[in-house]
């Protein structure tokens, strides 16, 4: 499941679910096709903070599936100079602590180098938000004034 809110434009909300499942990946894909297809028309930069409603349960269970890792991989590969190019700062919102775990320590080198703009993990919707609007997006700060 992916859902993509662009109501705040330039920050951008995009809950996902862990997208385990080939088809989920390919929803997701698409999905981001359209944003990024949208954002290139765009005259400023924007921000992306995604959600994952998981839970830590959910989290060590969770095993995506090695065809949905593969074109995920492939589509960052491909869609990475796209990112770049139209993102300025991307924040990762979670509930699991096994997921912060995890990125926390790798999130900011991780994210610039996986997805070409950089990123945080945050547990908190309202950290991100602060961190996009006095980190990442200093070009767009008059919008959040």
């Amino acid at each position: 499941m992916i859902k993509i809110d662009q109501t705040q434009w330039p920050i951008v909300y995009i809950e996902v679910d862990g997208l385990a499942t080939v088809t989920a990946m390919e929803e997701y894909n698409t999905e981001m096709e359209k944003l990024l297809d949208f954002a290139e028309q765009q005259p400023k930069k924007f921000g992306i903070i995604y959600i994952s409603e998981m839970s830590d349960e959910e989290y060590k269970q969770h095993k995506r599936e090695r065809e949905a890792q593969r074109l995920s991989n492939a589509w960052l590969k491909q869609n990475k100079p796209r990112i770049g190019a139209t993102c300025v700062g991307i924040a990762m919102v979670t509930k699991a602590t096994g997921m912060m775990k995890i990125m926390r320590p790798i999130a900011k080198r991780s994210m610039k180098r996986m997805m070409g703009a950089p990123g945080d993990v945050f547990f908190e919707l309202s950290a991100a938000a602060f961190c996009h609007q006095n980190s990442y997006l200093d070009l767009l700060k008059p919008l959040f004034l």
